[in-house]
């Protein structure tokens, strides 16, 4: 249940940037960040078993969260540089690539230590495999229905394509999945 919550939170937020990237990245950015995200995801999930197992699923997942965080921190920088009168500097579009390829690197940890921490938390020869991985699914699932409320109540109050309050609200929503995986129980306890 509790790792079924962290995905909500995570990605309650990243639904919500892959769905209106268009709105939030001008041109072609948002399709370039989303190619490179998922080109970085294929060639790390032959990389990320490896990671997981000398990591600890635990510490994998959770650092493939941070993954997600730095995509939003890296989008927060250029969309600062975009305003004229701001004090940040003007990035390009290569920041949000850059943490769209960060961003993959995590997912393939992420998702990694998601399916090894199922099978390890599941009882003994995987008896109640499938109950776990429903609670979970229907769990996680939630995220793109209450992604597409937070959404549908920002974009009906807001004018703006995106502004700093929407990253804002991305990373909370991320660094609250980050904080839910520190306290999953290690299968070991269990």
């Amino acid at each position: 249940t509790l790792l079924g919550l962290v995905f909500m939170f995570v990605f309650m937020a990243y639904y919500m940037i892959q769905g209106f990237s268009a709105n939030l990245y001008k041109g072609s950015l948002g399709s370039d960040m989303e190619a490179t995200l998922y080109a970085t995801f294929t060639v790390f999930c032959f990389l990320a078993p490896p990671i997981t197992n000398k990591l600890g699923t635990r510490l994998a997942l959770f650092l493939g969260i941070l993954g997600y965080a730095v995509l939003v921190a890296c989008s927060m920088l250029y969309y600062l540089g975009q305003d004229d009168g701001s004090s940040v500097p003007k990035l390009g579009g290569w920041v949000v690539i850059a943490g769209g390829a960060v961003n993959g690197v995590g997912a393939a940890l992420l998702w990694t230590a998601q399916g090894r921490l199922m099978l390890q938390y599941s009882k003994d020869g995987g008896s109640d495999s499938g109950r776990i991985f429903a609670i979970f699914w229907s769990i996680f699932n939630v995220s793109a229905v209450l992604g597409g409320f937070i959404t549908f109540g920002y974009f009906s109050s807001s004018e703006a394509d995106g502004n700093l309050d929407l990253f804002v609200i991305f990373l909370v929503l991320i660094i609250t999945g980050g904080a839910g995986s520190l306290l999953l129980k290690s299968p070991h306890a269990l």
